[in-house]
């Protein structure tokens, strides 16, 4: 810390690493600022609509992704009818969706997940049919 690092006016530290930003935010860290004008209505633990929310990793993906994962396991044990029924045509399709997922989002006017852990759900089903 120096003595000439910006205040924030919304929890009274230090501004470092957004510094550069500190007059777009408010005069606020990028969390406080986030936290005082875009999150609400969203309860704090929860992720909201904007992109980069902090609380996205919070929000508890990881279990979907392992009921997904479970799902399509017993869905491909069943032999479904996918276009990439194989593990090569899957993880060929699933490495495509990952690299285009932006583009999913857009044409579904969704802003892409802020956690990881649902774009990596939506991927592992969309896998089966993208081309």
């Amino acid at each position: 810390m120096t003595n000439d690092d910006p205040i924030c006016v919304r929890c009274n530290r230090p501004v470092r690493v957004s510094r550069d930003q500190f007059e777009v935010f408010e005069r606020m860290h990028y969390i406080c600022f986030h936290y005082e004008f875009e999150h609400d209505p969203a309860d704090p633990d929860e992720e909201c609509r904007a992109s980069g929310c902090p609380s996205a990793s919070l929000a508890g993906g990881r279990v979907r992704v392992l009921e997904t994962a479970a799902q399509l396991s017993l869905e491909a044990a069943q032999g479904a009818p996918w276009p990439n029924d194989t593990l090569v045509t899957y993880l060929e399709a699933l490495s495509g969706w990952l690299a285009d997922s932006e583009g999913f989002y857009a044409n579904q006017n969704r802003i892409p997940p802020g956690n990881g852990w649902e774009v990596v759900n939506d991927a592992l089903r969309a896998a089966t049919v993208y081309e």
